[in-house]
């Protein structure tokens, strides 16, 4: 049996799993062939992680509002930049954004693409992995956001 809990669906609720010293991840991303590599590279970083999918920001947006309801956040979101549906991960972290839930995007886009998307003052503070994906560095762009995460409380942000 797995030790971290995938969900596919796009808005599914929460399980009854409890979530304490869980970190929570919503891959946002619409290329499910992506899975297995996420499933490998979260699971390195943290066993014990809970998963959750999303491909639409509009799905992602669903999924992060059921967390707040429970009065809880993503601690990472990984979102792709271009998603199917009309909006992308750059539109979801204007908007859910904040200092609980650290954002990751993954792209294949050019950094000048990138930073007409984000804002140049905004695209200066964006954690950026480039496609084609590298286990090694994605493994260690999360592990370097979990130990920030875990050196600065939320509330100091």
């Amino acid at each position: 049996m797995s030790q971290f809990s995938i969900d596919h669906s796009e808005a599914q609720t929460q399980s009854s799993l409890p979530f304490v010293n869980r970190k929570k991840f919503l891959i946002v991303e619409d290329d499910f062939t992506l899975q297995p590599f996420w499933e490998h590279v979260i699971q390195r970083v943290a066993p014990n992680a809970l998963i959750r999918w999303a491909t639409t920001e509009e799905g992602a947006e669903k999924l992060i509002r059921d967390r707040h309801r429970l009065n809880d956040a993503f601690d990472v979101v990984i979102a792709d930049v271009l998603l199917a549906g009309e909006k992308t991960g750059v539109d979801l972290w204007k908007r859910y954004g904040s200092p609980e839930t650290v954002f990751l995007f993954t792209s294949g886009l050019s950094a000048r693409r990138f930073n007409g998307l984000m804002g140049q003052e905004d695209a200066d503070e964006a954690i950026l992995i480039r496609k084609p994906l590298n286990p090694i560095q994605c493994m260690e762009s999360l592990r370097a956001v979990l130990a920030y995460h875990s050196v600065f409380p939320k509330n100091e942000w």
